[in-house]
């Protein structure tokens, strides 16, 4: 159902700059302390497009890529692409792992068409801030990281071929290999995009780049009284990845509670008997292996200043389509997120859906030493550790037509920005080369 296209990117030139340098990761996960670093390491680096830190961010941003273009820093590809990308790394148990996929513009659909699907709502401040970016700059600069289903895997062995030749940029950002290559035989380009015409496309990560393409698209189609429905900015910028590879990883989110004004310890964990069967460890990675083995709803509670540690699954007795009050499809409330964000931080803490949703007693982390550290230095009262949402979980809660909790989910690892940028509005011709350089 998704009508893809290739489309001439924008990429480095590796003679004027060295690739390591100037990629970054999604401006959503970046830190200030790592701004200060990217900036640091190039001039020309990609934080200046989606993160920058002038007063007028956006104008300072549109006039970097303009400029860019004229240095030939960003020189665009002379045939229309499509663009193999993949990303060698070690698994969370030490195993060599390769996520596979290309990025092509996909034609903006509405949600409710069901040919995208998302799975996690979003917010009206990022939308906002991505919506000025991309008023000022008329640019992709990130690729939105979408799934889709091939149990056949024909369009991997489609693209198979591509890899073995050499890759048009190579970069290792954060223990990650990241390899790119061009498609650019219009027989190769046209076998891809009609495999994908009968695929459903769930967004993985991107959510608000893409509801911000949608505005964009609404915006530059009013102020177009010539639109007929092919212009660039009908499109956006899209990494597809087979759901049915088993190099496909999601990791767990874990989550923090802060800045209650009391937590009575022994009445929070009786509560928590009403609907739990708790379990205790002395140490966290006794629990975690429990927690990952286990068969109902469960996750991990740690308590700052108290030395056990606790695994909560819910009751056999208890069934969390009737526990969970909310109006949601079976697909949502039987996550484990769900349960957790309803019965326990809604129920029995009193942490609001909008004090969840604006994070006013609500952190997120990545990693369990993270959450120990928020715990020892008191920044956190009470860490939830979690196992990762099945994929399978995130297909049926998409397909009901829903979403999911935030961060339900982290795909891993997170696609780079500036391996290749889309440009919407051409209106000025910038120098072009046939071939860019490749440097290591």
């Amino acid at each position: 159902m998704p009508e893809l296209i290739p489309f001439k990117g924008y990429r480095y030139h590796a003679e004027k700059v060295k690739i390591q340098e100037v990629v970054a990761p999604p401006y959503d996960v970046i830190s200030p302390d790592l701004q200060t670093r990217l900036y640091d390491k190039s001039p020309y680096n990609v934080v200046r497009l989606i993160l920058g830190r002038e007063d007028d961010r956006y104008r300072s941003a549109a006039e970097h890529f303009r400029t860019w273009q004229e240095q030939m820093v960003l020189v665009r590809d002379p045939e229309p692409s499509l663009y193999v990308l993949h990303q060698a790394f070690n698994g969370m148990n030490g195993e060599s792992v390769t996520r596979k996929g290309f990025i092509a513009l996909c034609r903006l659909e509405e949600f409710g068409k069901q040919m995208v699907l998302p799975h996690e709502k979003t917010l009206s401040k990022p939308r906002e801030d991505r919506f000025k970016l991309f008023k000022a700059t008329s640019s992709n600069f990130s690729q939105i990281l979408s799934l889709y289903s091939d149990p056949e895997k024909e369009i991997d062995r489609s693209v198979n071929g591509v890899s073995k030749g050499e890759p048009v940029v190579d970069v290792v950002y954060d223990d990650v290999q990241n390899r790119l290559w061009r498609i650019t035989d219009t027989g190769l380009i046209e076998t891809i995009r009609k495999a994908m015409s009968d695929k459903q496309v769930v967004i993985a990560d991107g959510h608000h780049r893409y509801e911000t393409a949608l505005a964009y698209r609404d915006f530059r189609r009013s102020q177009n009284p010539s639109h007929r429905g092919n212009e660039l900015y009908n499109y956006v910028m899209m990494f597809f990845t087979n759901v049915d590879d088993e190099n496909l990883l999601i990791y767990p989110t874990h989550r923090l509670v802060h800045s209650l004004s009391s937590i009575d310890e022994k009445e929070f964990l009786a509560q928590t008997d009403n609907y739990f069967i708790r379990r205790e460890f002395k140490e966290w990675q006794s629990m975690m292996a429990a927690l990952s083995s286990s068969s109902s709803p469960s996750f991990g509670l740690l308590m700052a200043g108290e030395p056990m540690v606790y695994l909560l699954s819910l009751k056999p007795s208890l069934s969390a389509r009737k526990l969970i009050t909310e109006t949601l499809p079976d697909e949502v409330k039987e996550l484990d997120v769900t349960i957790l964000h309803s019965v326990i931080l809604k129920g029995i803490l009193g942490i609001s859906w909008e004090s969840q949703e604006q994070k006013q007693n609500l952190e997120y982390v990545r990693e369990v030493n993270g959450a120990l550290e928020a715990l020892h230095n008191g920044s956190a009262q009470l860490a939830f550790l979690m196992n990762a949402t099945k994929i399978q979980q995130v297909r049926a809660v998409a397909k009901a037509g829903y979403t999911m909790p935030q961060k339900s989910t982290f795909f891993y690892p997170k696609l780079l920005s500036g391996l290749v940028i889309n440009k919407i509005d051409d209106s000025t011709p910038f120098p072009e080369r046939e071939s860019i350089p490749v440097r290591r």
